[in-house]
This record gives C-alpha cells, structure tokens and sequence, in this order.
C-alpha cells in the first residue's frame, strides 16, 4: 500500500503568520475580523504595501516546533507538502523566499488562489490535512480525505485535534 501524503497548512500551523497578519490588519485600519469585507479590503491594502508580507511572513516563528519537525520529516522522507492559502503573489513569492532561503523547508509548497478551496487544488484521496481551519478540515473530510485541527492551545492532543506536529514523526 503506498504511503499518504500529508498536507500541512503554513500560516497557523507551520507559523505564527496568522496571528501576525490580524495584528498588521489592525493597524493598518481594519479592526473587525468578523467582516469579511475588511479581510478584502486589508488584502487589497497589501498590494499597495507589499512590506506588510515581509513583516507578517519574515517576523513569524515556528509554532510548537512545526519548521523543526517538518525538518526531521524531510530525513525521513516522509511523502509531505505544505498546503497554503495566498491572497497576493508578493505574499506568494515572500512566503517561497523564507520557507526556503531563511527555514531551510525543501518540502513542496502548493498554494490555493483565493476563492479556490483547498481540496480543489488538491483531490483529498484518503491524504491527510493537517490544518487549523475547522472549515477547511470538514471541507477536507467531506471530500474523501483525513483531517487533523491543528490548535496549538491544547494541553495534549485529542483524537481529531493536534497541538503539534510530533504525532507525524511515528515515536521519534
């Protein structure tokens, strides 16, 4: 039997980019993360102001050791991606730039247009999301896929849910 591919989100699982980009969102003047509309406007924002990618994306850290474990997966040439959503191309390329040039991940980096879900970019095939988007996971399942929510909260992990990305190195 041929071994599964696993997917894992970059902003949010892999690195605290998320938390950033809320963070740059504010100041920027978009304060309300429940209105859809100043996420669209705040990326349109960014095209004006492509430092803000460098600052949100260059600035993240590693969460729970994500970058380190997926380093130790290359070792062991685990069949791994990284699955990412992108709102712009300079976000695109800065986020190509880093995961390669300054964390050292040679893994694939696959990214999904907005308006495009994950799982049309990707036919899901029994492979494995890890991700911390509950809608994104569900989407995942629904599709013929396995999904883990990713929540770096928690104090252990749960059966659906991971705080880290340790469970993917078998014991080691």
């Amino acid at each position: 039997m041929e071994e599964q591919m696993i997917y894992i989100d970059c902003d949010g699982v892999i690195l605290d980019s998320e938390e950033r980009m809320l963070i740059r969102k504010e100041l920027a003047g978009f304060p309300d993360h429940k209105n859809e509309q100043q996420f669209s406007d705040y990326f349109e924002y960014t095209k004006q102001h492509p430092e803000e990618w460098d600052k949100i994306i260059r600035e993240a850290h590693s969460i729970n050791e994500s970058v380190e474990i997926i380093k130790k997966l290359e070792i062991l040439k685990k069949k791994i991606a990284i699955l990412t959503k992108i709102h712009t191309l300079y976000e695109m390329q800065t986020k190509v730039d880093d995961l390669r040039i300054h964390r050292k991940l040679m893994i694939p980096i696959i990214f999904v247009p907005p308006g495009v879900k994950k799982h049309e970019v990707i036919i899901p095939n029994n492979n494995l999301l890890i991700d911390d988007s509950k809608k994104n996971i569900e989407e995942w399942i629904k599709n013929g896929g396995q999904g883990l929510l990713f929540d770096k909260t928690l104090k252990k992990d749960e059966i659906a849910k991971v705080r880290s990305l340790k469970l993917l190195l078998g014991g080691k």
